[in-house]
């Protein structure tokens, strides 16, 4: 009996003493992870290294070829003697093609695409964020409100146990409610597991790896917005949708870069000679005009492999035109079914729970009751009050689908 007893102090201890360590835990709301998420993770950083190496395309397509100096010396050997001419002279490449310029438009093409592209990437790893703090927020309410009803169970037990030394309960209504306090205990703790696993993947997040970091939030249901709101303009917000045809652009300037390797690349020549002319030195100048004989590149491969892309970023584009419509209407339905879901249980079932527990607890302590109807009441104002958080929990996690869906924070 001694056991039975101590056994519930023990848990009421544990209970006060993790709740307090929860208590003192830092508290972030979802303003500072996000900011924590875009100034610090390192992710952002890779995804800004892909556009400043787009960025270093575009400059390294702007730079004209350089000219080139060289020096050159001839000599004869005549008999009796000998002759040395020397040369020197600057040849200069001549881009006629056009080439260049649509190399560099190519280039500029995908470095803007690889920033629309960055864009929707940032926000995603925002939003998988914000799902790891609506989870550690959700847990934290989930041990609270399970705190909150382990209460009313232990009034219960002391319900029987005043029933049981008046003679008025058996010693088995007694044992069942103990042992039901104890299962419930067990449960708090598993939640309180969960909880902490999920406060430290939180506070990875925000840059502190080895700690743990709590959530703040209520997880309020919002009212959606209005669906034409979303839909309007969906495809032009997508960052993904921008770089398919920014892609479609690249692949169409490569195409004609490729398209004009037939044309010669030219070089001009210009400089000064001296030469030995037997009677002394002679000068004059040196001028020359070369060009490449365009036979076995004339830019098959380049204009094949611009196709391909071209076709890669059109039917990106298409799928994106296809797909995110329809993925913003389920979005946008399964929220708002959510938020109404749990907003009729919320008047339904919610009102009526302490009258149901005030109900039992009277018609037992009267003797009218029975124990399994005393343990059936606080299952049921347990499990209701638990569902109620759940459907708030639903709602919020789809409250973020529906934003991955838009490309945007509505």
């Amino acid at each position: 009996m001694r056991s039975q007893i101590l056994s519930p102090v023990v848990a009421v201890a544990l209970l006060v003493g993790m709740a307090r360590g929860e208590n003192a835990l830092e508290r972030i709301d979802e303003a500072r992870l996000i900011q924590a998420v875009e100034s610090g993770d390192p992710h952002v950083e890779r995804i800004a290294a892909e556009v400043d190496a787009a960025a270093a395309n575009v400059q390294a397509a702007r730079i004209r070829p350089d000219p080139r100096i060289a020096v050159d010396r001839e000599e004869v050997f005549p008999s009796g003697g000998g002759l040395a001419t020397d040369y020197l002279r600057v040849v200069v490449p001549v881009d006629v093609s056009g080439r260049r310029g649509r190399t560099v438009a190519a280039a500029t093409a995908s470095l803007g695409a690889a920033r629309a592209q960055s864009e929707l990437d940032r926000f995603a790893l925002v939003v998988d964020a914000l799902r790891v703090f609506r989870e550690t927020a959700y847990l934290r309410l989930r041990i609270a409100l399970m705190t909150a009803e382990r209460g009313a169970l232990a009034r219960a037990v002391d319900i029987v146990t005043k029933r049981a030394k008046a003679g008025e309960a058996s010693g088995y209504d007694q044992q069942r409610l103990q042992l039901e306090l104890a299962a419930y205990d067990d449960l708090i703790a598993s939640t309180t597991i969960d909880l902490r696993t999920a406060q430290q993947r939180l506070a990875m997040l925000v840059g502190r790896p080895g700690q743990r970091v709590d959530a703040a939030g209520e997880l309020a249901l919002v009212q959606a917005p209005a669906l034409d709101a979303l839909l309007g303009d969906a495809l032009a917000r997508r960052g993904d949708y921008r770089a398919a045809k920014l892609r479609l652009d690249a692949a169409a300037a490569e195409r004609a870069a490729a398209d004009r390797a037939w044309v010669p690349s030219l070089e001009l020549t210009a400089g000064v000679m001296s030469a030995d002319a037997g009677s002394g030195a002679a000068t004059g100048y040196v001028a020359g005009l070369s060009l490449n004989v365009p036979i076995f590149n004339r830019g098959a491969a380049g204009s094949a492999r611009a196709e391909a892309a071209r076709r890669a970023a059109g039917a990106d584009a298409r799928l994106l035109e296809r797909e995110v419509p329809v993925a913003i209407r389920i979005a946008y339905e399964t929220w708002t079914a959510r938020v109404d879901q749990a907003t009729r249980f919320q008047s339904a079932q919610l009102a009526r729970l302490d009258q149901l527990l005030r109900s039992a607890e009277t018609a037992y302590r009267d003797g009218g009751g029975t124990i399994v109807e005393l343990l059936d009441a606080y299952r049921t104002a347990r499990e209701t009050r638990l569902r109620e958080l759940e459907l708030r929990r639903d709602a919020s996690l789809a409250e973020l689908d529906l934003w991955l869906a838009v490309g945007r924070r509505p």
